[in-house]
Formats: C-alpha cells, sequence, structure tokens
C-alpha cells in the first residue's frame, strides 16, 4: 500500500471511492449548531434593545451598524434617519418591540424571534460579529 493511501485509510478518508460516492465518514465535520442556551438568548435580545435604544436616541449610525447584513445594502443611517422621520409606523414598530421584549425569544440556530403582535414576528440573525435586526415586523409563518 502506498504512503498516501495509507495515511487516506488511516485519517478516515476515502481515496478515489470519494470521487464516486459519497463518504459516510466525512473528513470534515461540518459546525456545530450554536446550542440554545439562556446566554445566547440574551445575546439576541440584547441586540433587539441595542436597536430599540439607538433609534430612541435618534443615533441612527448606531442602529445601521445592529442591522444584519442584507438591510445594510439596502438602507444607509441617513436614510434610516429619514425613515424613522418620516414614516410613523417605525416608531410605532420600534414601540411595539420594545412591549414584545417582555416576552420570551424563541431561538432556531442563528435565527431569533420575539412575538410582536399575532402572527408577527422581530427577527434577529447571528452573523460573524453577533445578532443583527433583520426584521421589525415579519410574517411568524415565513420567520
Amino acid at each position: 500500500m502506498s504512503r498516501a493511501a495509507l495515511l487516506l485509510v488511516v485519517t478516515g478518508c476515502v481515496g478515489a471511492e470519494f470521487v464516486r460516492q459519497p463518504d459516510p465518514k466525512p473528513c470534515v465535520e461540518p459546525a456545530a449548531t450554536p446550542a440554545k442556551s439562556p446566554e445566547v438568548e440574551a445575546e439576541a435580545r440584547e441586540a433587539f434593545a441595542s436597536f430599540i435604544g439607538a433609534v430612541e436616541r435618534s443615533d441612527f449610525d448606531g442602529a445601521f451598524r445592529l442591522l444584519d447584513a442584507s438591510l445594510k445594502r439596502r438602507y444607509s443611517p441617513e436614510r434610516l434617519k429619514s425613515d424613522f422621520a418620516l414614516e410613523p409606523r417605525g416608531v410605532a414598530l420600534v414601540s411595539r418591540l420594545k412591549v414584545a421584549l417582555a416576552r420570551p425569544v424563541q431561538l432556531a440556530g442563528d435565527r431569533a424571534t420575539v412575538v410582536v403582535a399575532e402572527g408577527r414576528v422581530a427577527l434577529a440573525v447571528r452573523e460573524s460579529d453577533g445578532w443583527h435586526v433583520a426584521s421589525l415586523d415579519g410574517d411568524a409563518a415565513g420567520k
């Protein structure tokens, strides 16, 4: 047996067979889903609370930093400020989220939701640098 083939056998990886069929025991284990814990729930809750605080202080640069990546591509701090100034519904959504934070935060992998109204949830997602707000008023069924 060649040295390379022996190495593949010892490490549990499949040699040429790997190309032909999936390896039932992959060489690299997938990353574990983060555990649901009070600490993780608190981190997600803090993202919502920090966003609320930033909006209430009119700190739209801070609020922008708390948005998830997809919202950051569509918004700017200036647009957030403008939207909150021109659209009374934005202030109402933030107020509703503030009240909702008394409820449990539900975790599902890298997503955290809190019920803000019947059939409606606020959504935060965990990104590489922590939790970020993805929605203040999403459809609970589509979380």
